[in-house]
């Protein structure tokens, strides 16, 4: 057969059906096996010769069998074929599924990996078709035997292929191309705690591998360096660094041709270094330059760009086919610039960045000359974008960390980058890969820091987790990691505040509490009783902000308040009116949380009374109905009781709630402004000398630290409570996991 090693035509009993004649070990064969060997089937047969080899396991045995009379190319072509289609409810599941395996574990594939893509396939079958853990274990195990059987017994009298991987890790050391000054690519790593080049090494799978080169002018002849690498030069002599030098000496980079503040600055630092440990992440986020034309996108996204993991340079006017080719080739950092992307999620571009976003989602395109042939390409990956408007995708927007930066007015800055900027550049870059080199096996995903408890909305905590493995190499990562964490969720509120949405919510607020007065409106006026107003009407929000009741009804619908007849006083009497209205306390406080901001920091304020809707004000009703209440366990309104009692005292304070008048622990934490996520249980006790001049953190308590006991959560200043309110909170926390 065309393309069949020594091994499959020793198996056909040295018969090369290309040749006239057959092999030496073939003849032997014959003798052995006999005349009429060649009516035998070619697993027969294959079973026969591996008996007599003692070097074949019986994994290896069963191995082959599955491979049939198929060469290993034809075995890998099958898998990449099948892996795109749904499975064959009809055909040999363990086939389909060990040929995807070999194509997988062949093209570099994690162990790990080949399982999960073989289990998300599993769960298309039927109920009655699918594998369980085990069976798909020992497929993916049957798949890596082949792979070395061939490896071992299959000489081929071809020159062995060379494999182009740009970087590969091998145990637990990283293996990164660098270029010479000269243009010659080379591998580097670190061994016994030096640094060490090689022009090719074997990867993780035991195959020949070289570092892919950069493409070279079709006119010129010259090496157009259009993916940043290490130079081998100044790798080889470049300083360790330890993790605060090195984050100051890219910072004072930046800071010497950009002007951003400086908590940007620590984003933009944190981004560079993880991106070199990208990879070991199943996430990874995007970072987003936007603003209009000449506010200086550009230089920020080449700036950052270059200091980067292998920054692959794209433009909106490149191919999306040539983007993913060159991308799957280096499996670097993508850069975009200038991508106006106004489509929405069918554009292919935008669904390029969405798939690659998390590991294994892949991209498949099928060769339109040859439709049975398809070409996978992995999107997943670290990426840098310029921009002038917003992505019309809502997921896509999701998964960028926004700057927009504004024109600068520092002198300082140069109008245009230096001479001496590409050798700067390179320095850093050496010292960055050094660094990586050493602290590879140090970082790894489960190094990620928790945000459990420090009041991080979701999709700010699965941007910035993967950010967080690297902090792990800083004394004081876990400081760094919450101050930033912080920062950023103040800005995302003040930036949601600061949205359509936002900007209406807080005007119908502003109208409620009174800060907009409309009493001596000639048409609104009405609404008016004893000074306070009653109901909040679309036509008012209409008028004041000059925009359609469409646009009213979708963009305050779209946060969860609703348009209903409300039964309220007016100076004229009592009517029925259309109102917009919060439906529960719920409501109330998810929509605080996202759309309100203040400047101060202070408390969420309580929902005023002509925003409630009639379920809000029922559920108010019971709450104050159950005070008298006595529990199952025998606690009355002179008894303190504990988490896990049914009931529990109210605070004693005048001026402070009962504890019965939050349902959830969710709406205490809200109202006293702490965090919804507080992990209770982390409370201990204030050490003496910090107690000085503590109050209780809870709203409208007065106890201080004379004389009650004060309790904190350590790497969270300022958030004291005393025992009472402390027991509170865990009461309701008890309560809500008991339900």
């Amino acid at each position: 057969m065309p393309g069949d090693h020594a091994l499959w035509r020793d198996l056909r009993f040295g018969c090369d059906e290309t040749a006239s004649g057959c092999t030496e070990q073939g003849k032997a064969r014959s003798q052995v096996f006999g005349e009429n060997s060649l009516e035998k089937s070619p697993e027969e047969i294959m079973t026969e010769v591996m008996t007599i080899h003692s070097p074949f396991t019986d994994v290896m045995r069963r191995a082959l069998v599955m491979a049939g009379d198929r060469s290993f190319s034809k075995v890998k072509e099958s898998g990449a074929y099948q892996f795109s289609n749904e499975p064959d409810e009809e055909g040999d599941i363990t086939q389909e599924f060990w040929d995807i395996a070999v194509y997988l574990l062949s093209n570099r594939k994690p162990s790990d990996a080949v399982i999960k893509i073989l289990q998300k396939r599993n769960k298309k079958l039927k109920e009655y078709q699918q594998l369980d853990y085990e069976a798909l274990s020992e497929i993916k195990e049957l798949a890596y035997s082949y792979i070395k059987t061939v490896k071992t017994f299959d000489s081929s009298d071809e020159e062995e292929i060379i494999r182009h991987i740009p970087f590969f890790e091998k145990d637990g050391k990283i293996y990164l191309t660098c270029i010479s000054p000269d243009d010659r690519y080379s591998y580097v790593h670190l061994q016994d705690g030096k640094v060490v080049f090689s022009e090719e090494e074997r990867d993780p799978f035991d195959i020949a591998t070289r570092p892919p080169e950069l493409p070279v002018h079709q006119d010129r002849g010259t090496t157009s360096y259009i993916v940043g690498i290490p130079r081998t030069d100044l790798l080889e002599k470049a300083e360790l660094l330890s993790p605060g030098v090195l984050y100051t000496r890219i910072r004072d980079h930046l800071f010497r041709y950009l002007d951003a503040e400086e908590h940007d600055y620590e984003l933009f630092v944190y981004y560079i270094l993880y991106t070199w440990y990208y990879s070991k992440c199943s996430t990874t986020p995007y970072l987003r330059f936007l603003g209009d034309t000449g506010k200086g996108k550009s230089r920020f996204l080449k700036v950052i760009s270059d200091l980067c993991f292998y920054p692959i340079r794209a433009s909106g006017a490149s191919s999306l086919s040539g983007i993913m080719r060159f991308k799957e080739k280096w499996m670097g950092t993508l850069l975009i610039d200038e991508s106006d992307l106004k489509g929405d999620q069918s554009d292919p571009l935008i669904k390029y960045l969405n798939l690659g976003f998390e590991k294994d989602n892949y991209f498949i395109l099928t060769n339109k000359n040859d439709l049975t042939q398809i070409h996978l390409f992995d999107p997943f990956g670290p990426k840098l974008i310029a921009m002038r408007q917003p992505f019309q995708d809502a997921a896509t927007e999701g998964r960028c960390l926004s700057f927009s930066p504004d024109e600068t007015t520092r002198e300082d800055i140069p109008p245009e980058l230096p001479s001496r900027y590409a050798q700067e550049v390179a320095e850093i870059r050496a010292l960055i890969a050094r660094f990586v080199l050493e602290h590879w096996a140090l970082v790894s995903e489960e190094c990620m820091l928790s945000c459990i408890g420090k009041g991080i909305e979701g999709r700010l905590k699965q941007m910035a987790r993967p950010l967080s493995v690297i902090l792990t190499l800083f004394p004081d990562g876990q400081k760094r990691f919450l101050r930033y964490l912080n920062y950023r969720q103040q800005e995302i509120k003040r930036t949601r505040a600061e949205s359509y949405e936002g900007m209406m919510f807080n005007y119908v607020l502003s109208l409620a509490i009174g800060d907009e007065d409309l009493i001596s409106d000639p048409e609104f006026g009405k609404y008016y009783y004893e000074g306070r107003i009653q109901v909040i009407t679309s036509k008012m929000i209409t008028e004041g902000l000059k925009c359609s009741t469409r646009s009213v009804s979708r963009a305050l619908g779209g946060i969860g308040m609703e348009s209903k007849q409300k039964r309220v006083q007016t100076a004229h009497g009592t009517k029925n009116i259309r109102a917009m209205q919060i439906p529960t306390r719920r409501k109330w406080l998810e929509i605080m949380q996202r759309y309100y901001y203040d400047e101060s920091g202070g408390t969420i304020p309580e929902c005023p009374e002509c925003l409630r809707g009639s379920e809000y004000q029922v559920l108010q009703a019971e709450i104050t109905g159950i005070e008298s209440f006595t529990g199952l366990n025998g606690c009355d309104a002179e008894k303190t009781c504990h988490p896990g009692d049914v009931l529990v005292q109210p605070v004693h304070e005048a001026t402070s709630p009962n504890w019965s008048e939050f349902p959830t622990f969710l709406e205490f934490a809200a109202f006293h402004g702490m965090s919804p996520d507080l992990p209770v249980h982390a409370y201990v006790p204030i050490p003496d000398e910090d107690r000085t001049e503590l109050y209780c953190r809870c709203k409208g308590c007065t106890v201080s630290n004379r004389s009650s006991p004060m309790y904190w959560i350590p790497d969270r200043p300022y958030n004291q409570v005393c025992q009472k309110h402390l027991d509170e909170m865990k009461y309701l926390y008890e309560m809500e996991n008991q339900l």
